[in-house]
């Protein structure tokens, strides 16, 4: 049942696109592609380099169509990955771009940057909507809630800041104690994670308090949500580590990588992909919440390049900005017409009964007005004939 559930699993992910951004600035992307004599297995086929940075690439990000890179030479490149070409340049910030997050409901791309600034920008138009000041330093860690109302900054003043992109304005400050190095918030929006100097707290968001400290004795680099309660947590050192939040322990840990696992990222339910800076190395694993179920590594790839960002985009995400006129994803689609339609009909309801209502209103006036000008007019042709006489 395993074999079958990972097969099925690969087959689905034929379309997805692996994209890493490196020291040597280079953004690279990798295919995966299912082998043909082990289904459970796929191999990683680059898809396409692109040098077009002039200093490392030190953050990556994708959306709808589009995939966005920020280096250290304070610029934001544009790639359309439909047409396989170079969409544009950002050059908004005055820093190193050290931070991005995408949310694609609503098509906006938020990066942060070591001049203290965040920046809202809306995907298409690429317009700089909102620029959010409240930090004292650069930034170096960012995450957008599911939701797409709340983002969570972190930076080099030692602040975490919740912020309400509804109002576009702070809701709230959190000393932390020391530089984060990331911010991960879980799929259900009910907590999220920071990773400072040799400790990753886990906040609760009803609480907004620590809820569980992973304390993994070397510099936290990266972690997913396997699900809501279960993290794979990884850093300068060569293993990732599992841990369970509602047991509040470490529950098993493999060696990932040579020196450091440098970025993480899932895939789907079950495969999770790691990289690493020390060897160069993109792998992808097989890992479950089952104790009983071994990690086994499903494919890897040397890059010949050190790794510093990772992203993944495939075709289904360019759906979500032309939900309206395709007829794929069922769930908006079919909802929203109705509930069109019958606003569309009680708003014409109640213009007919406004009109009506407001052509009898009219109508005296009109007639009144009327009776006036007939008054008048016969009125005057006797005022001259008294005067006259």
């Amino acid at each position: 049942f395993t074999s079958t559930r990972d097969i099925i699993q690969m087959e689905a992910f034929s379309e997805h696109e692996i994209l890493v951004g490196t020291y040597e600035e280079f953004v690279l992307g990798y295919k995966i592609v299912p082998e043909l004599k082990d289904a459970e297995k796929c191999s990683l086929v680059p898809s396409f380099t692109t040098k077009s940075h002039c200093g490392p690439v030190r953050s990556l990000c994708t959306g709808s169509k589009y995939a966005v890179s920020g280096g250290s030479d304070e610029i934001c490149k544009i790639f359309d990955m439909t047409k396989r070409a170079e969409h544009g340049t950002l050059m908004h910030h005055e820093g190193t771009v050290s931070c991005m997050a995408t949310h694609s409901s609503t098509s906006h791309l938020v990066t942060g940057s070591d001049d203290n600034t965040i920046a809202v920008v809306r995907m298409g138009s690429w317009q700089v909507e909102k620029t959010l000041y409240k930090h004292t330093a650069g930034i170096t860690a960012m995450a957008l809630h599911p939701t797409g109302k709340l983002a969570f900054t972190a930076g080099k003043d030692k602040k975490m800041i919740t912020w309400n992109l509804v109002k576009a304005r702070p809701a709230f400050i959190t000393n932390i104690k020391g530089i984060a190095e990331f911010i991960t918030v879980s799929p259900d929006g009910s907590r999220y994670a920071v990773g400072v100097h040799r400790r990753v707290d886990i906040y609760s968001m009803d609480t907004a308090g620590v809820e569980y400290t992973i304390d993994i004795k070397a510099r936290p680099n990266c972690l997913v949500f396997l699900d809501n309660d279960t993290v794979v947590v990884g850093g300068e050192s060569p293993t990732a580590q599992i841990h369970s939040l509602i047991e509040k322990k470490m529950v098993r840990s493999w060696e990932a990588h040579t020196t450091r696992v440098r970025c993480m990222l899932m895939l789907g339910e079950r495969k999770l992909v790691t990289a690493s800076s020390s060897d160069n190395m993109i792998k992808i694993w097989t890992v479950s919440t089952d104790l009983t179920e071994e990690v086994e590594m499903v494919s890897s790839v040397d890059t010949t390049c050190r790794v510093t960002c990772m992203a993944v985009w495939h075709p289904g995400m360019r759906m979500g900005g032309k939900r309206k006129g395709e007829k794929v994803v069922e769930g908006g689609v079919v909802e929203s017409p109705k509930k069109k339609i019958k606003l569309a009909e009680i708003t014409t309801d109640n213009k007919k009964v406004e009109t009506i209502t407001v052509e009898q209103e009219i109508s005296t006036p009109k007639d009144k007005e009327a009776k006036k000008k007939k008054k008048s007019r016969k009125v005057l042709p006797d005022t001259v004939v008294e005067v006259a006489g």
